[in-house]
């Protein structure tokens, strides 16, 4: 855009706004009475708050401009004459503004404000003691604009309970409604009552009441239309008194009227500007104000008109920096010329001088070429001489490598007999832990099958009463007499499964400290937990790994490769190899632990597993009997320590009938 076009859209925006503000030019005249009765002749009726909110209204209105008529605890003259001086600075005002905070009550419909001497006893008292509020909104109607009434005066009264329980019992038409009635609407007018219609309103426990303290805070918010200023106020000591006063308004506007209206001569101050800034901060300062569209909108074009500025001005620019560079181009290409005939001086003058250094230089070449033989016979003297020292010295390096070698191919065929022995260690630990596994396997399907037959005998003989007498007198004298309940008691007091694994869990990592064979074996016998078998293996491992020799398992027989039978093809046992010395594993974990010297000459010893011992088919009645007496023995001393579990509770049934003395 270009600089004329940027004028003429400023002085439009000029024109727009001073036909949009001409009508807003002439200064309002505004009246107020505000009162705020606290102390009241009647000591019950006192109240902390409304002199306060009347004071401090009161400076708020005059801050926007208002003619202020102010009384506080003002008797029923003082009410008369405050309205007095009301009614008449009210006649042709733009616009009035009633204030009244303090006692109030409704009878039959008609509010009544509470000046601090009043002594109301009856309904007659009403007309001469109190001051009605038509009177007021009377005197309020002499104005020709906007009217405003707010009433933070429905509080707690006992003189209006009390008035209206006397005329409760004098006749059943009247009314015992609570707070003010609603007042008639008529158009110019708005209401605010500090509460909703019948109802009342809290008296506050600061300064201000709720209302007020909310109605104080609008009103210094500028450009905020009067009815959005009360919802603001309703919201506001709606959220303080959490829903239990609810204050109502009442407009009869055909407009939009602004009690607080300040942001108007700052308006009037930047209106004829063209400094974008100034805008910018109108908005910031007043969003609410029905001048912030006119200002975002001149805000707008000047920023229009200064980014076309700005263009036009890069234009400009961008045209000067062409023709600099095009001047540029020129006085380079000249001074290039310049230049290229000097260098072709300056290059005739080098030829020259270099022919003339050639000469010189290649005398000089000659004489170095003389000494550069010379020096050349020396240096190959020096390198046989260096030749001669370097071959001794690789000689010698080869030797060191050849022996070095030798010593880590020793070394190696130690650790690879070290290795071996510890691999066969490992097989002997693993041969046993596997004998032991098939050993505890039979056992267990052993005592699974004598359970079953047991059991079965056990249903025969409970056939039999009296049979049944003689076993459970037996099984008394075998101790069988523990309580089902005090067993169950006891089962239930063990400790639950997740809590004996993390207990275990403990005493295996204090093995793992400080590791003992026997701990480590009772540990295992011990052990409940089947998630710490795989660790307590890999426990048993290390420390068989670390003790020299064969450890000694029933049943597996130690054999050493390479040794022939006197018998061919038949591998004579041989007899347990002396253990090397060592040190107890029942260290301290800070302890250094010695291992065993192995000697690399003697092989590895070779676990060989015995055959297996033929099981007999059937035992003798004694020995049985035995070892039903044994199981049974060892179920009942589980129960008295409450550790039975399912399959121990049908032995025990079995029990009853096969267990003797």
């Amino acid at each position: 855009m270009s600089k004329p076009g940027s004028a003429w859209v400023a002085a439009l925006c000029g024109i727009l706004l001073v036909l949009f503000s001409n009508g807003a030019a002439r200064a309002e005249r505004k009246v107020a009475l505000v009162v705020g009765n606290s102390q009241y002749k009647n000591p019950a009726l006192t109240l902390s708050n409304p002199k306060n909110d009347a004071e401090d209204v009161a400076a708020a209105l005059r801050s926007l401009d208002f003619e202020v008529v102010s009384a506080q605890d003002a008797s029923k003259r003082d009410f008369d004459l405050a309205m007095m001086k009301f009614a008449r600075l009210a006649s042709g005002a733009d616009a009035v503004l009633l204030y009244y905070a303090g006692h109030a009550l409704q009878y039959q419909g008609r509010n009544y404000l509470m000046p601090v001497d009043s002594e109301v006893e009856d309904d007659i008292s009403l007309r001469y003691q109190m001051v009605l509020l038509d009177d007021v909104l009377a005197a309020a109607e002499r104005a020709t604009g906007v009217k405003i009434v707010i009433l933070d005066a429905c509080r707690n009264n006992p003189i209006a309970d009390n008035i209206n329980r006397k005329l409760a019992g004098l006749s059943r038409g009247v009314p015992t409604t609570r707070g003010l009635a609603r007042i008639d609407k008529a158009l110019g007018m708005v209401v605010a009552y500090s509460t909703a219609a019948d109802d009342v309103a809290a008296d506050g426990s600061g300064r201000n009441s709720p209302f007020t303290s909310a109605l104080l805070r609008r009103l210094r918010e500028p450009g905020l239309e009067i009815g959005a200023m009360f919802r603001r106020i309703a919201a506001d000591v709606n959220e303080k008194t959490q829903g239990r006063q609810r204050p109502e308004t009442y407009v009869s506007l055909i407009g939009e009227y602004y009690l607080n209206q300040t942001d108007r001569p700052v308006w009037d101050q930047i209106k004829d500007t063209a400094d974008a800034s100034a805008f910018r901060s109108f908005i910031q300062r007043f969003p609410s104000s029905p001048r912030a569209s006119d200002a975002q909108y001149r805000l707008t074009m000047l920023e229009r008109a200064e980014a076309a500025r700005i263009a036009e001005q890069s234009k400009v620019e961008q045209a000067r920096a062409e023709e600099l560079r095009l001047r540029e181009e020129a006085r380079i290409k000249e001074a290039a010329a310049a230049k290229l005939a000097a260098e072709r001086d300056r290059v005739e003058r080098e030829a020259a001088a270099m022919q003339a250094r050639a000469e010189a230089a290649r005398k000089a070449e000659e004489e170095r070429i003389r000494i550069a033989a010379a020096e050349q016979a020396k240096a190959a003297e020096q390198a046989r001489l260096a030749e001669q020292a370097r071959l001794a010295e690789q000689a010698r390096i080869k030797a060191a490598q050849i022996e070095e070698a030798r010593i880590k191919e020793a070394q190696q065929k130690l650790a690879a007999a070290e290795r071996e022995r510890a691999e066969a260690a490992a097989a002997v630990a693993r041969a046993r832990q596997a004998e032991e596994d098939r050993a505890k396997l039979a056992a267990a399907e052993q005592a699974k099958a004598e359970q079953t037959r047991l059991a079965e005998i056990a249903r025969q003989e409970q056939q039999a009463a009296e049979e049944n007498r003689l076993e459970d007198q037996r099984i008394k004298l075998a101790g069988l007499s523990v309580a089902p309940l005090a067993a169950e008691h006891d089962r239930n007091a063990r400790p639950s499964p997740e809590q004996s694994c993390k207990e275990e869990a403990e005493k295996l990592a204090k093995l793992r400290i400080s590791p003992s064979r026997d701990d480590v074996v009772r540990f295992e016998k011990a052990l409940t937990c089947e998630k710490l078998r795989p660790q307590l293996a890999r426990l048993i491992e290390s420390i068989q790994a670390e003790i020299t020799g064969p450890i000694a398992t029933p049943g597996v027989v130690i054999t050493t490769p390479g040794i022939a039978s006197a018998t061919p093809g038949i591998a004579d046992p041989v007899k347990p190899v002396a253990p090397q010395p060592q040190v107890a594993i029942q260290t301290p974990a800070d302890t250094p632990v010695s291992k065993p010297q192995i000697n690399p000459s003697i092989p590895a010893p070779v676990v060989v597993a015995p055959p297996a011992r033929p099981q007999t088919k059937a035992a003798s009645a004694a020995e049985r009997r035995r070892a039903v007496n044994a199981d049974c023995s060892a179920i009942v001393e589980r129960a008295q320590l409450g550790e039975l579990s399912d399959d121990d509770r049908e032995i025990l049934k079995s029990c009853r009938g096969s267990m003797r003395p």
